[in-house]
């Protein structure tokens, strides 16, 4: 597990600071879909529920509009705020449509788990001092593995 210190200040609530955005560009490979994508220019599909964000798909991030298996990197920044009982459901819709051996990049207070995944990389991070401190999550859909 590393950390990363951030040295910034932010210029919108829907954006990840500039050195995060780096850090997960340098571990997309392929086709990537950013989920809850806010501001952020990260991912070659962008998917909002927030139309004011300018997604490239406005749509719920517990149902995806898309085949199982398509894409190779998925970036998912849920809302923080979620109830304990929701948090796994639109984890299991970025697991569903990567395909094996992809990535699901997650940046949340909390770390969500899959049958179907496994975790190989883990870095916590915090704004600045007074800020909550997050874990993004690198989980590996299994290969083999096409749904949930």
């Amino acid at each position: 597990m590393s950390a990363l210190k951030h040295e910034h200040i932010y210029k919108s609530v829907w954006r990840q600071p500039e050195d995060v955005d780096r850090w997960l560009r340098e571990r997309c490979d392929g086709r990537t879909l950013n989920v809850c994508c806010g501001e952020s220019p990260l991912g070659d599909v962008q998917v909002d529920a927030d139309s004011d964000r300018n997604p490239d798909i406005q749509a719920d991030m517990n149902k995806l509009p898309f085949k199982d298996a398509t894409f190779d990197t998925v970036v998912f920044d849920p809302p923080w705020k979620m109830g304990y009982y929701k948090r796994q459901t639109p984890f299991f819709e970025a697991v569903r449509v990567t395909k094996p051996g992809g990535k699901i990049l997650m940046n949340a207070l909390w770390v969500a788990e899959s049958e179907n995944t496994r975790i190989t990389d883990t870095v916590v991070r915090a704004d600045d001092e007074w800020s909550n401190i997050s874990a993004i999550v690198e989980h590996t859909k299994q290969p083999g593995q096409t749904t949930l």
